[in-house]
């Protein structure tokens, strides 16, 4: 039997100057999946290192997870709170942004190399390259525009008006990892393109 995911970490980097850009879409999906998953329940500091929340889905318990250590050391906060409660990185799912998808598409994966994502490859340092992800696309990058420069930058005015559908979207794939497994949420949601979204 596939085994259910029990913590999400959702990637992104704290501070005020971050809110809304795109290398914080994950960050932006932790707090609307806070919001359904666990009403009125409140992000709690862990150890200095990230803010989580405990939900429960479909009877079991459930972890939402910010890490606070910046994007390069994700992993950090990943593996000291998956550690601390005994979760084992098969069961550790990942969302982050993904120059490589454009705007509003979405992929689950069960494994897999980081890429270019410098977030990501401290997830995989420190858990291994087994740990399932949910790649939040935010592309394409304009060829003038550094990839440093293009993440860190806020969405233009029509993703802006899309942000709120892909967000949706994204949080019923992450509902429905927690509630189903990846087979089906991946059955469901990589074939889905962006037709939500139109």
């Amino acid at each position: 039997m596939e085994e259910l995911i029990s913590l999400a970490v959702l990637l992104g980097n704290p501070g005020r100057e971050y809110e809304r850009t795109r290398h914080n879409i994950g960050f932006m999906l932790a707090d609307l999946a806070a919001a359904r998953l666990a009403p009125g329940g409140r992000w709690r500091d862990w150890k200095g290192r990230g803010l989580y929340l405990e939900a429960e889905v479909s009877g079991r318990r459930g972890f939402l997870l910010k890490p606070q250590t910046y994007m390069n050391l994700s992993g950090e906060a990943a593996q000291g709170f998956s550690a601390f409660y005994k979760i084992p990185p098969a069961q550790v799912l990942t969302g982050y942004d993904d120059l490589a998808l454009p705007f509003g598409r979405l992929r689950i994966r069960k494994d897999g190399s980081a890429g270019s994502h410098n977030g990501m490859g401290s997830v995989v340092s420190a858990l291994g390259s087994g740990v399932p992800r949910l790649r939040l696309g935010i592309g394409p990058r304009p060829e003038s525009i550094p990839g440093k420069n293009f993440v860190l930058s806020k969405f233009s005015k029509e993703e802006g008006e899309r942000l709120p559908g892909f967000l949706d979207k994204a949080c019923k794939a992450l509902s429905a990892v927690f509630e189903s497994g990846l087979e089906r949420a991946m059955n469901r949601y990589n074939n889905d393109g962006d037709r939500s979204l139109s």
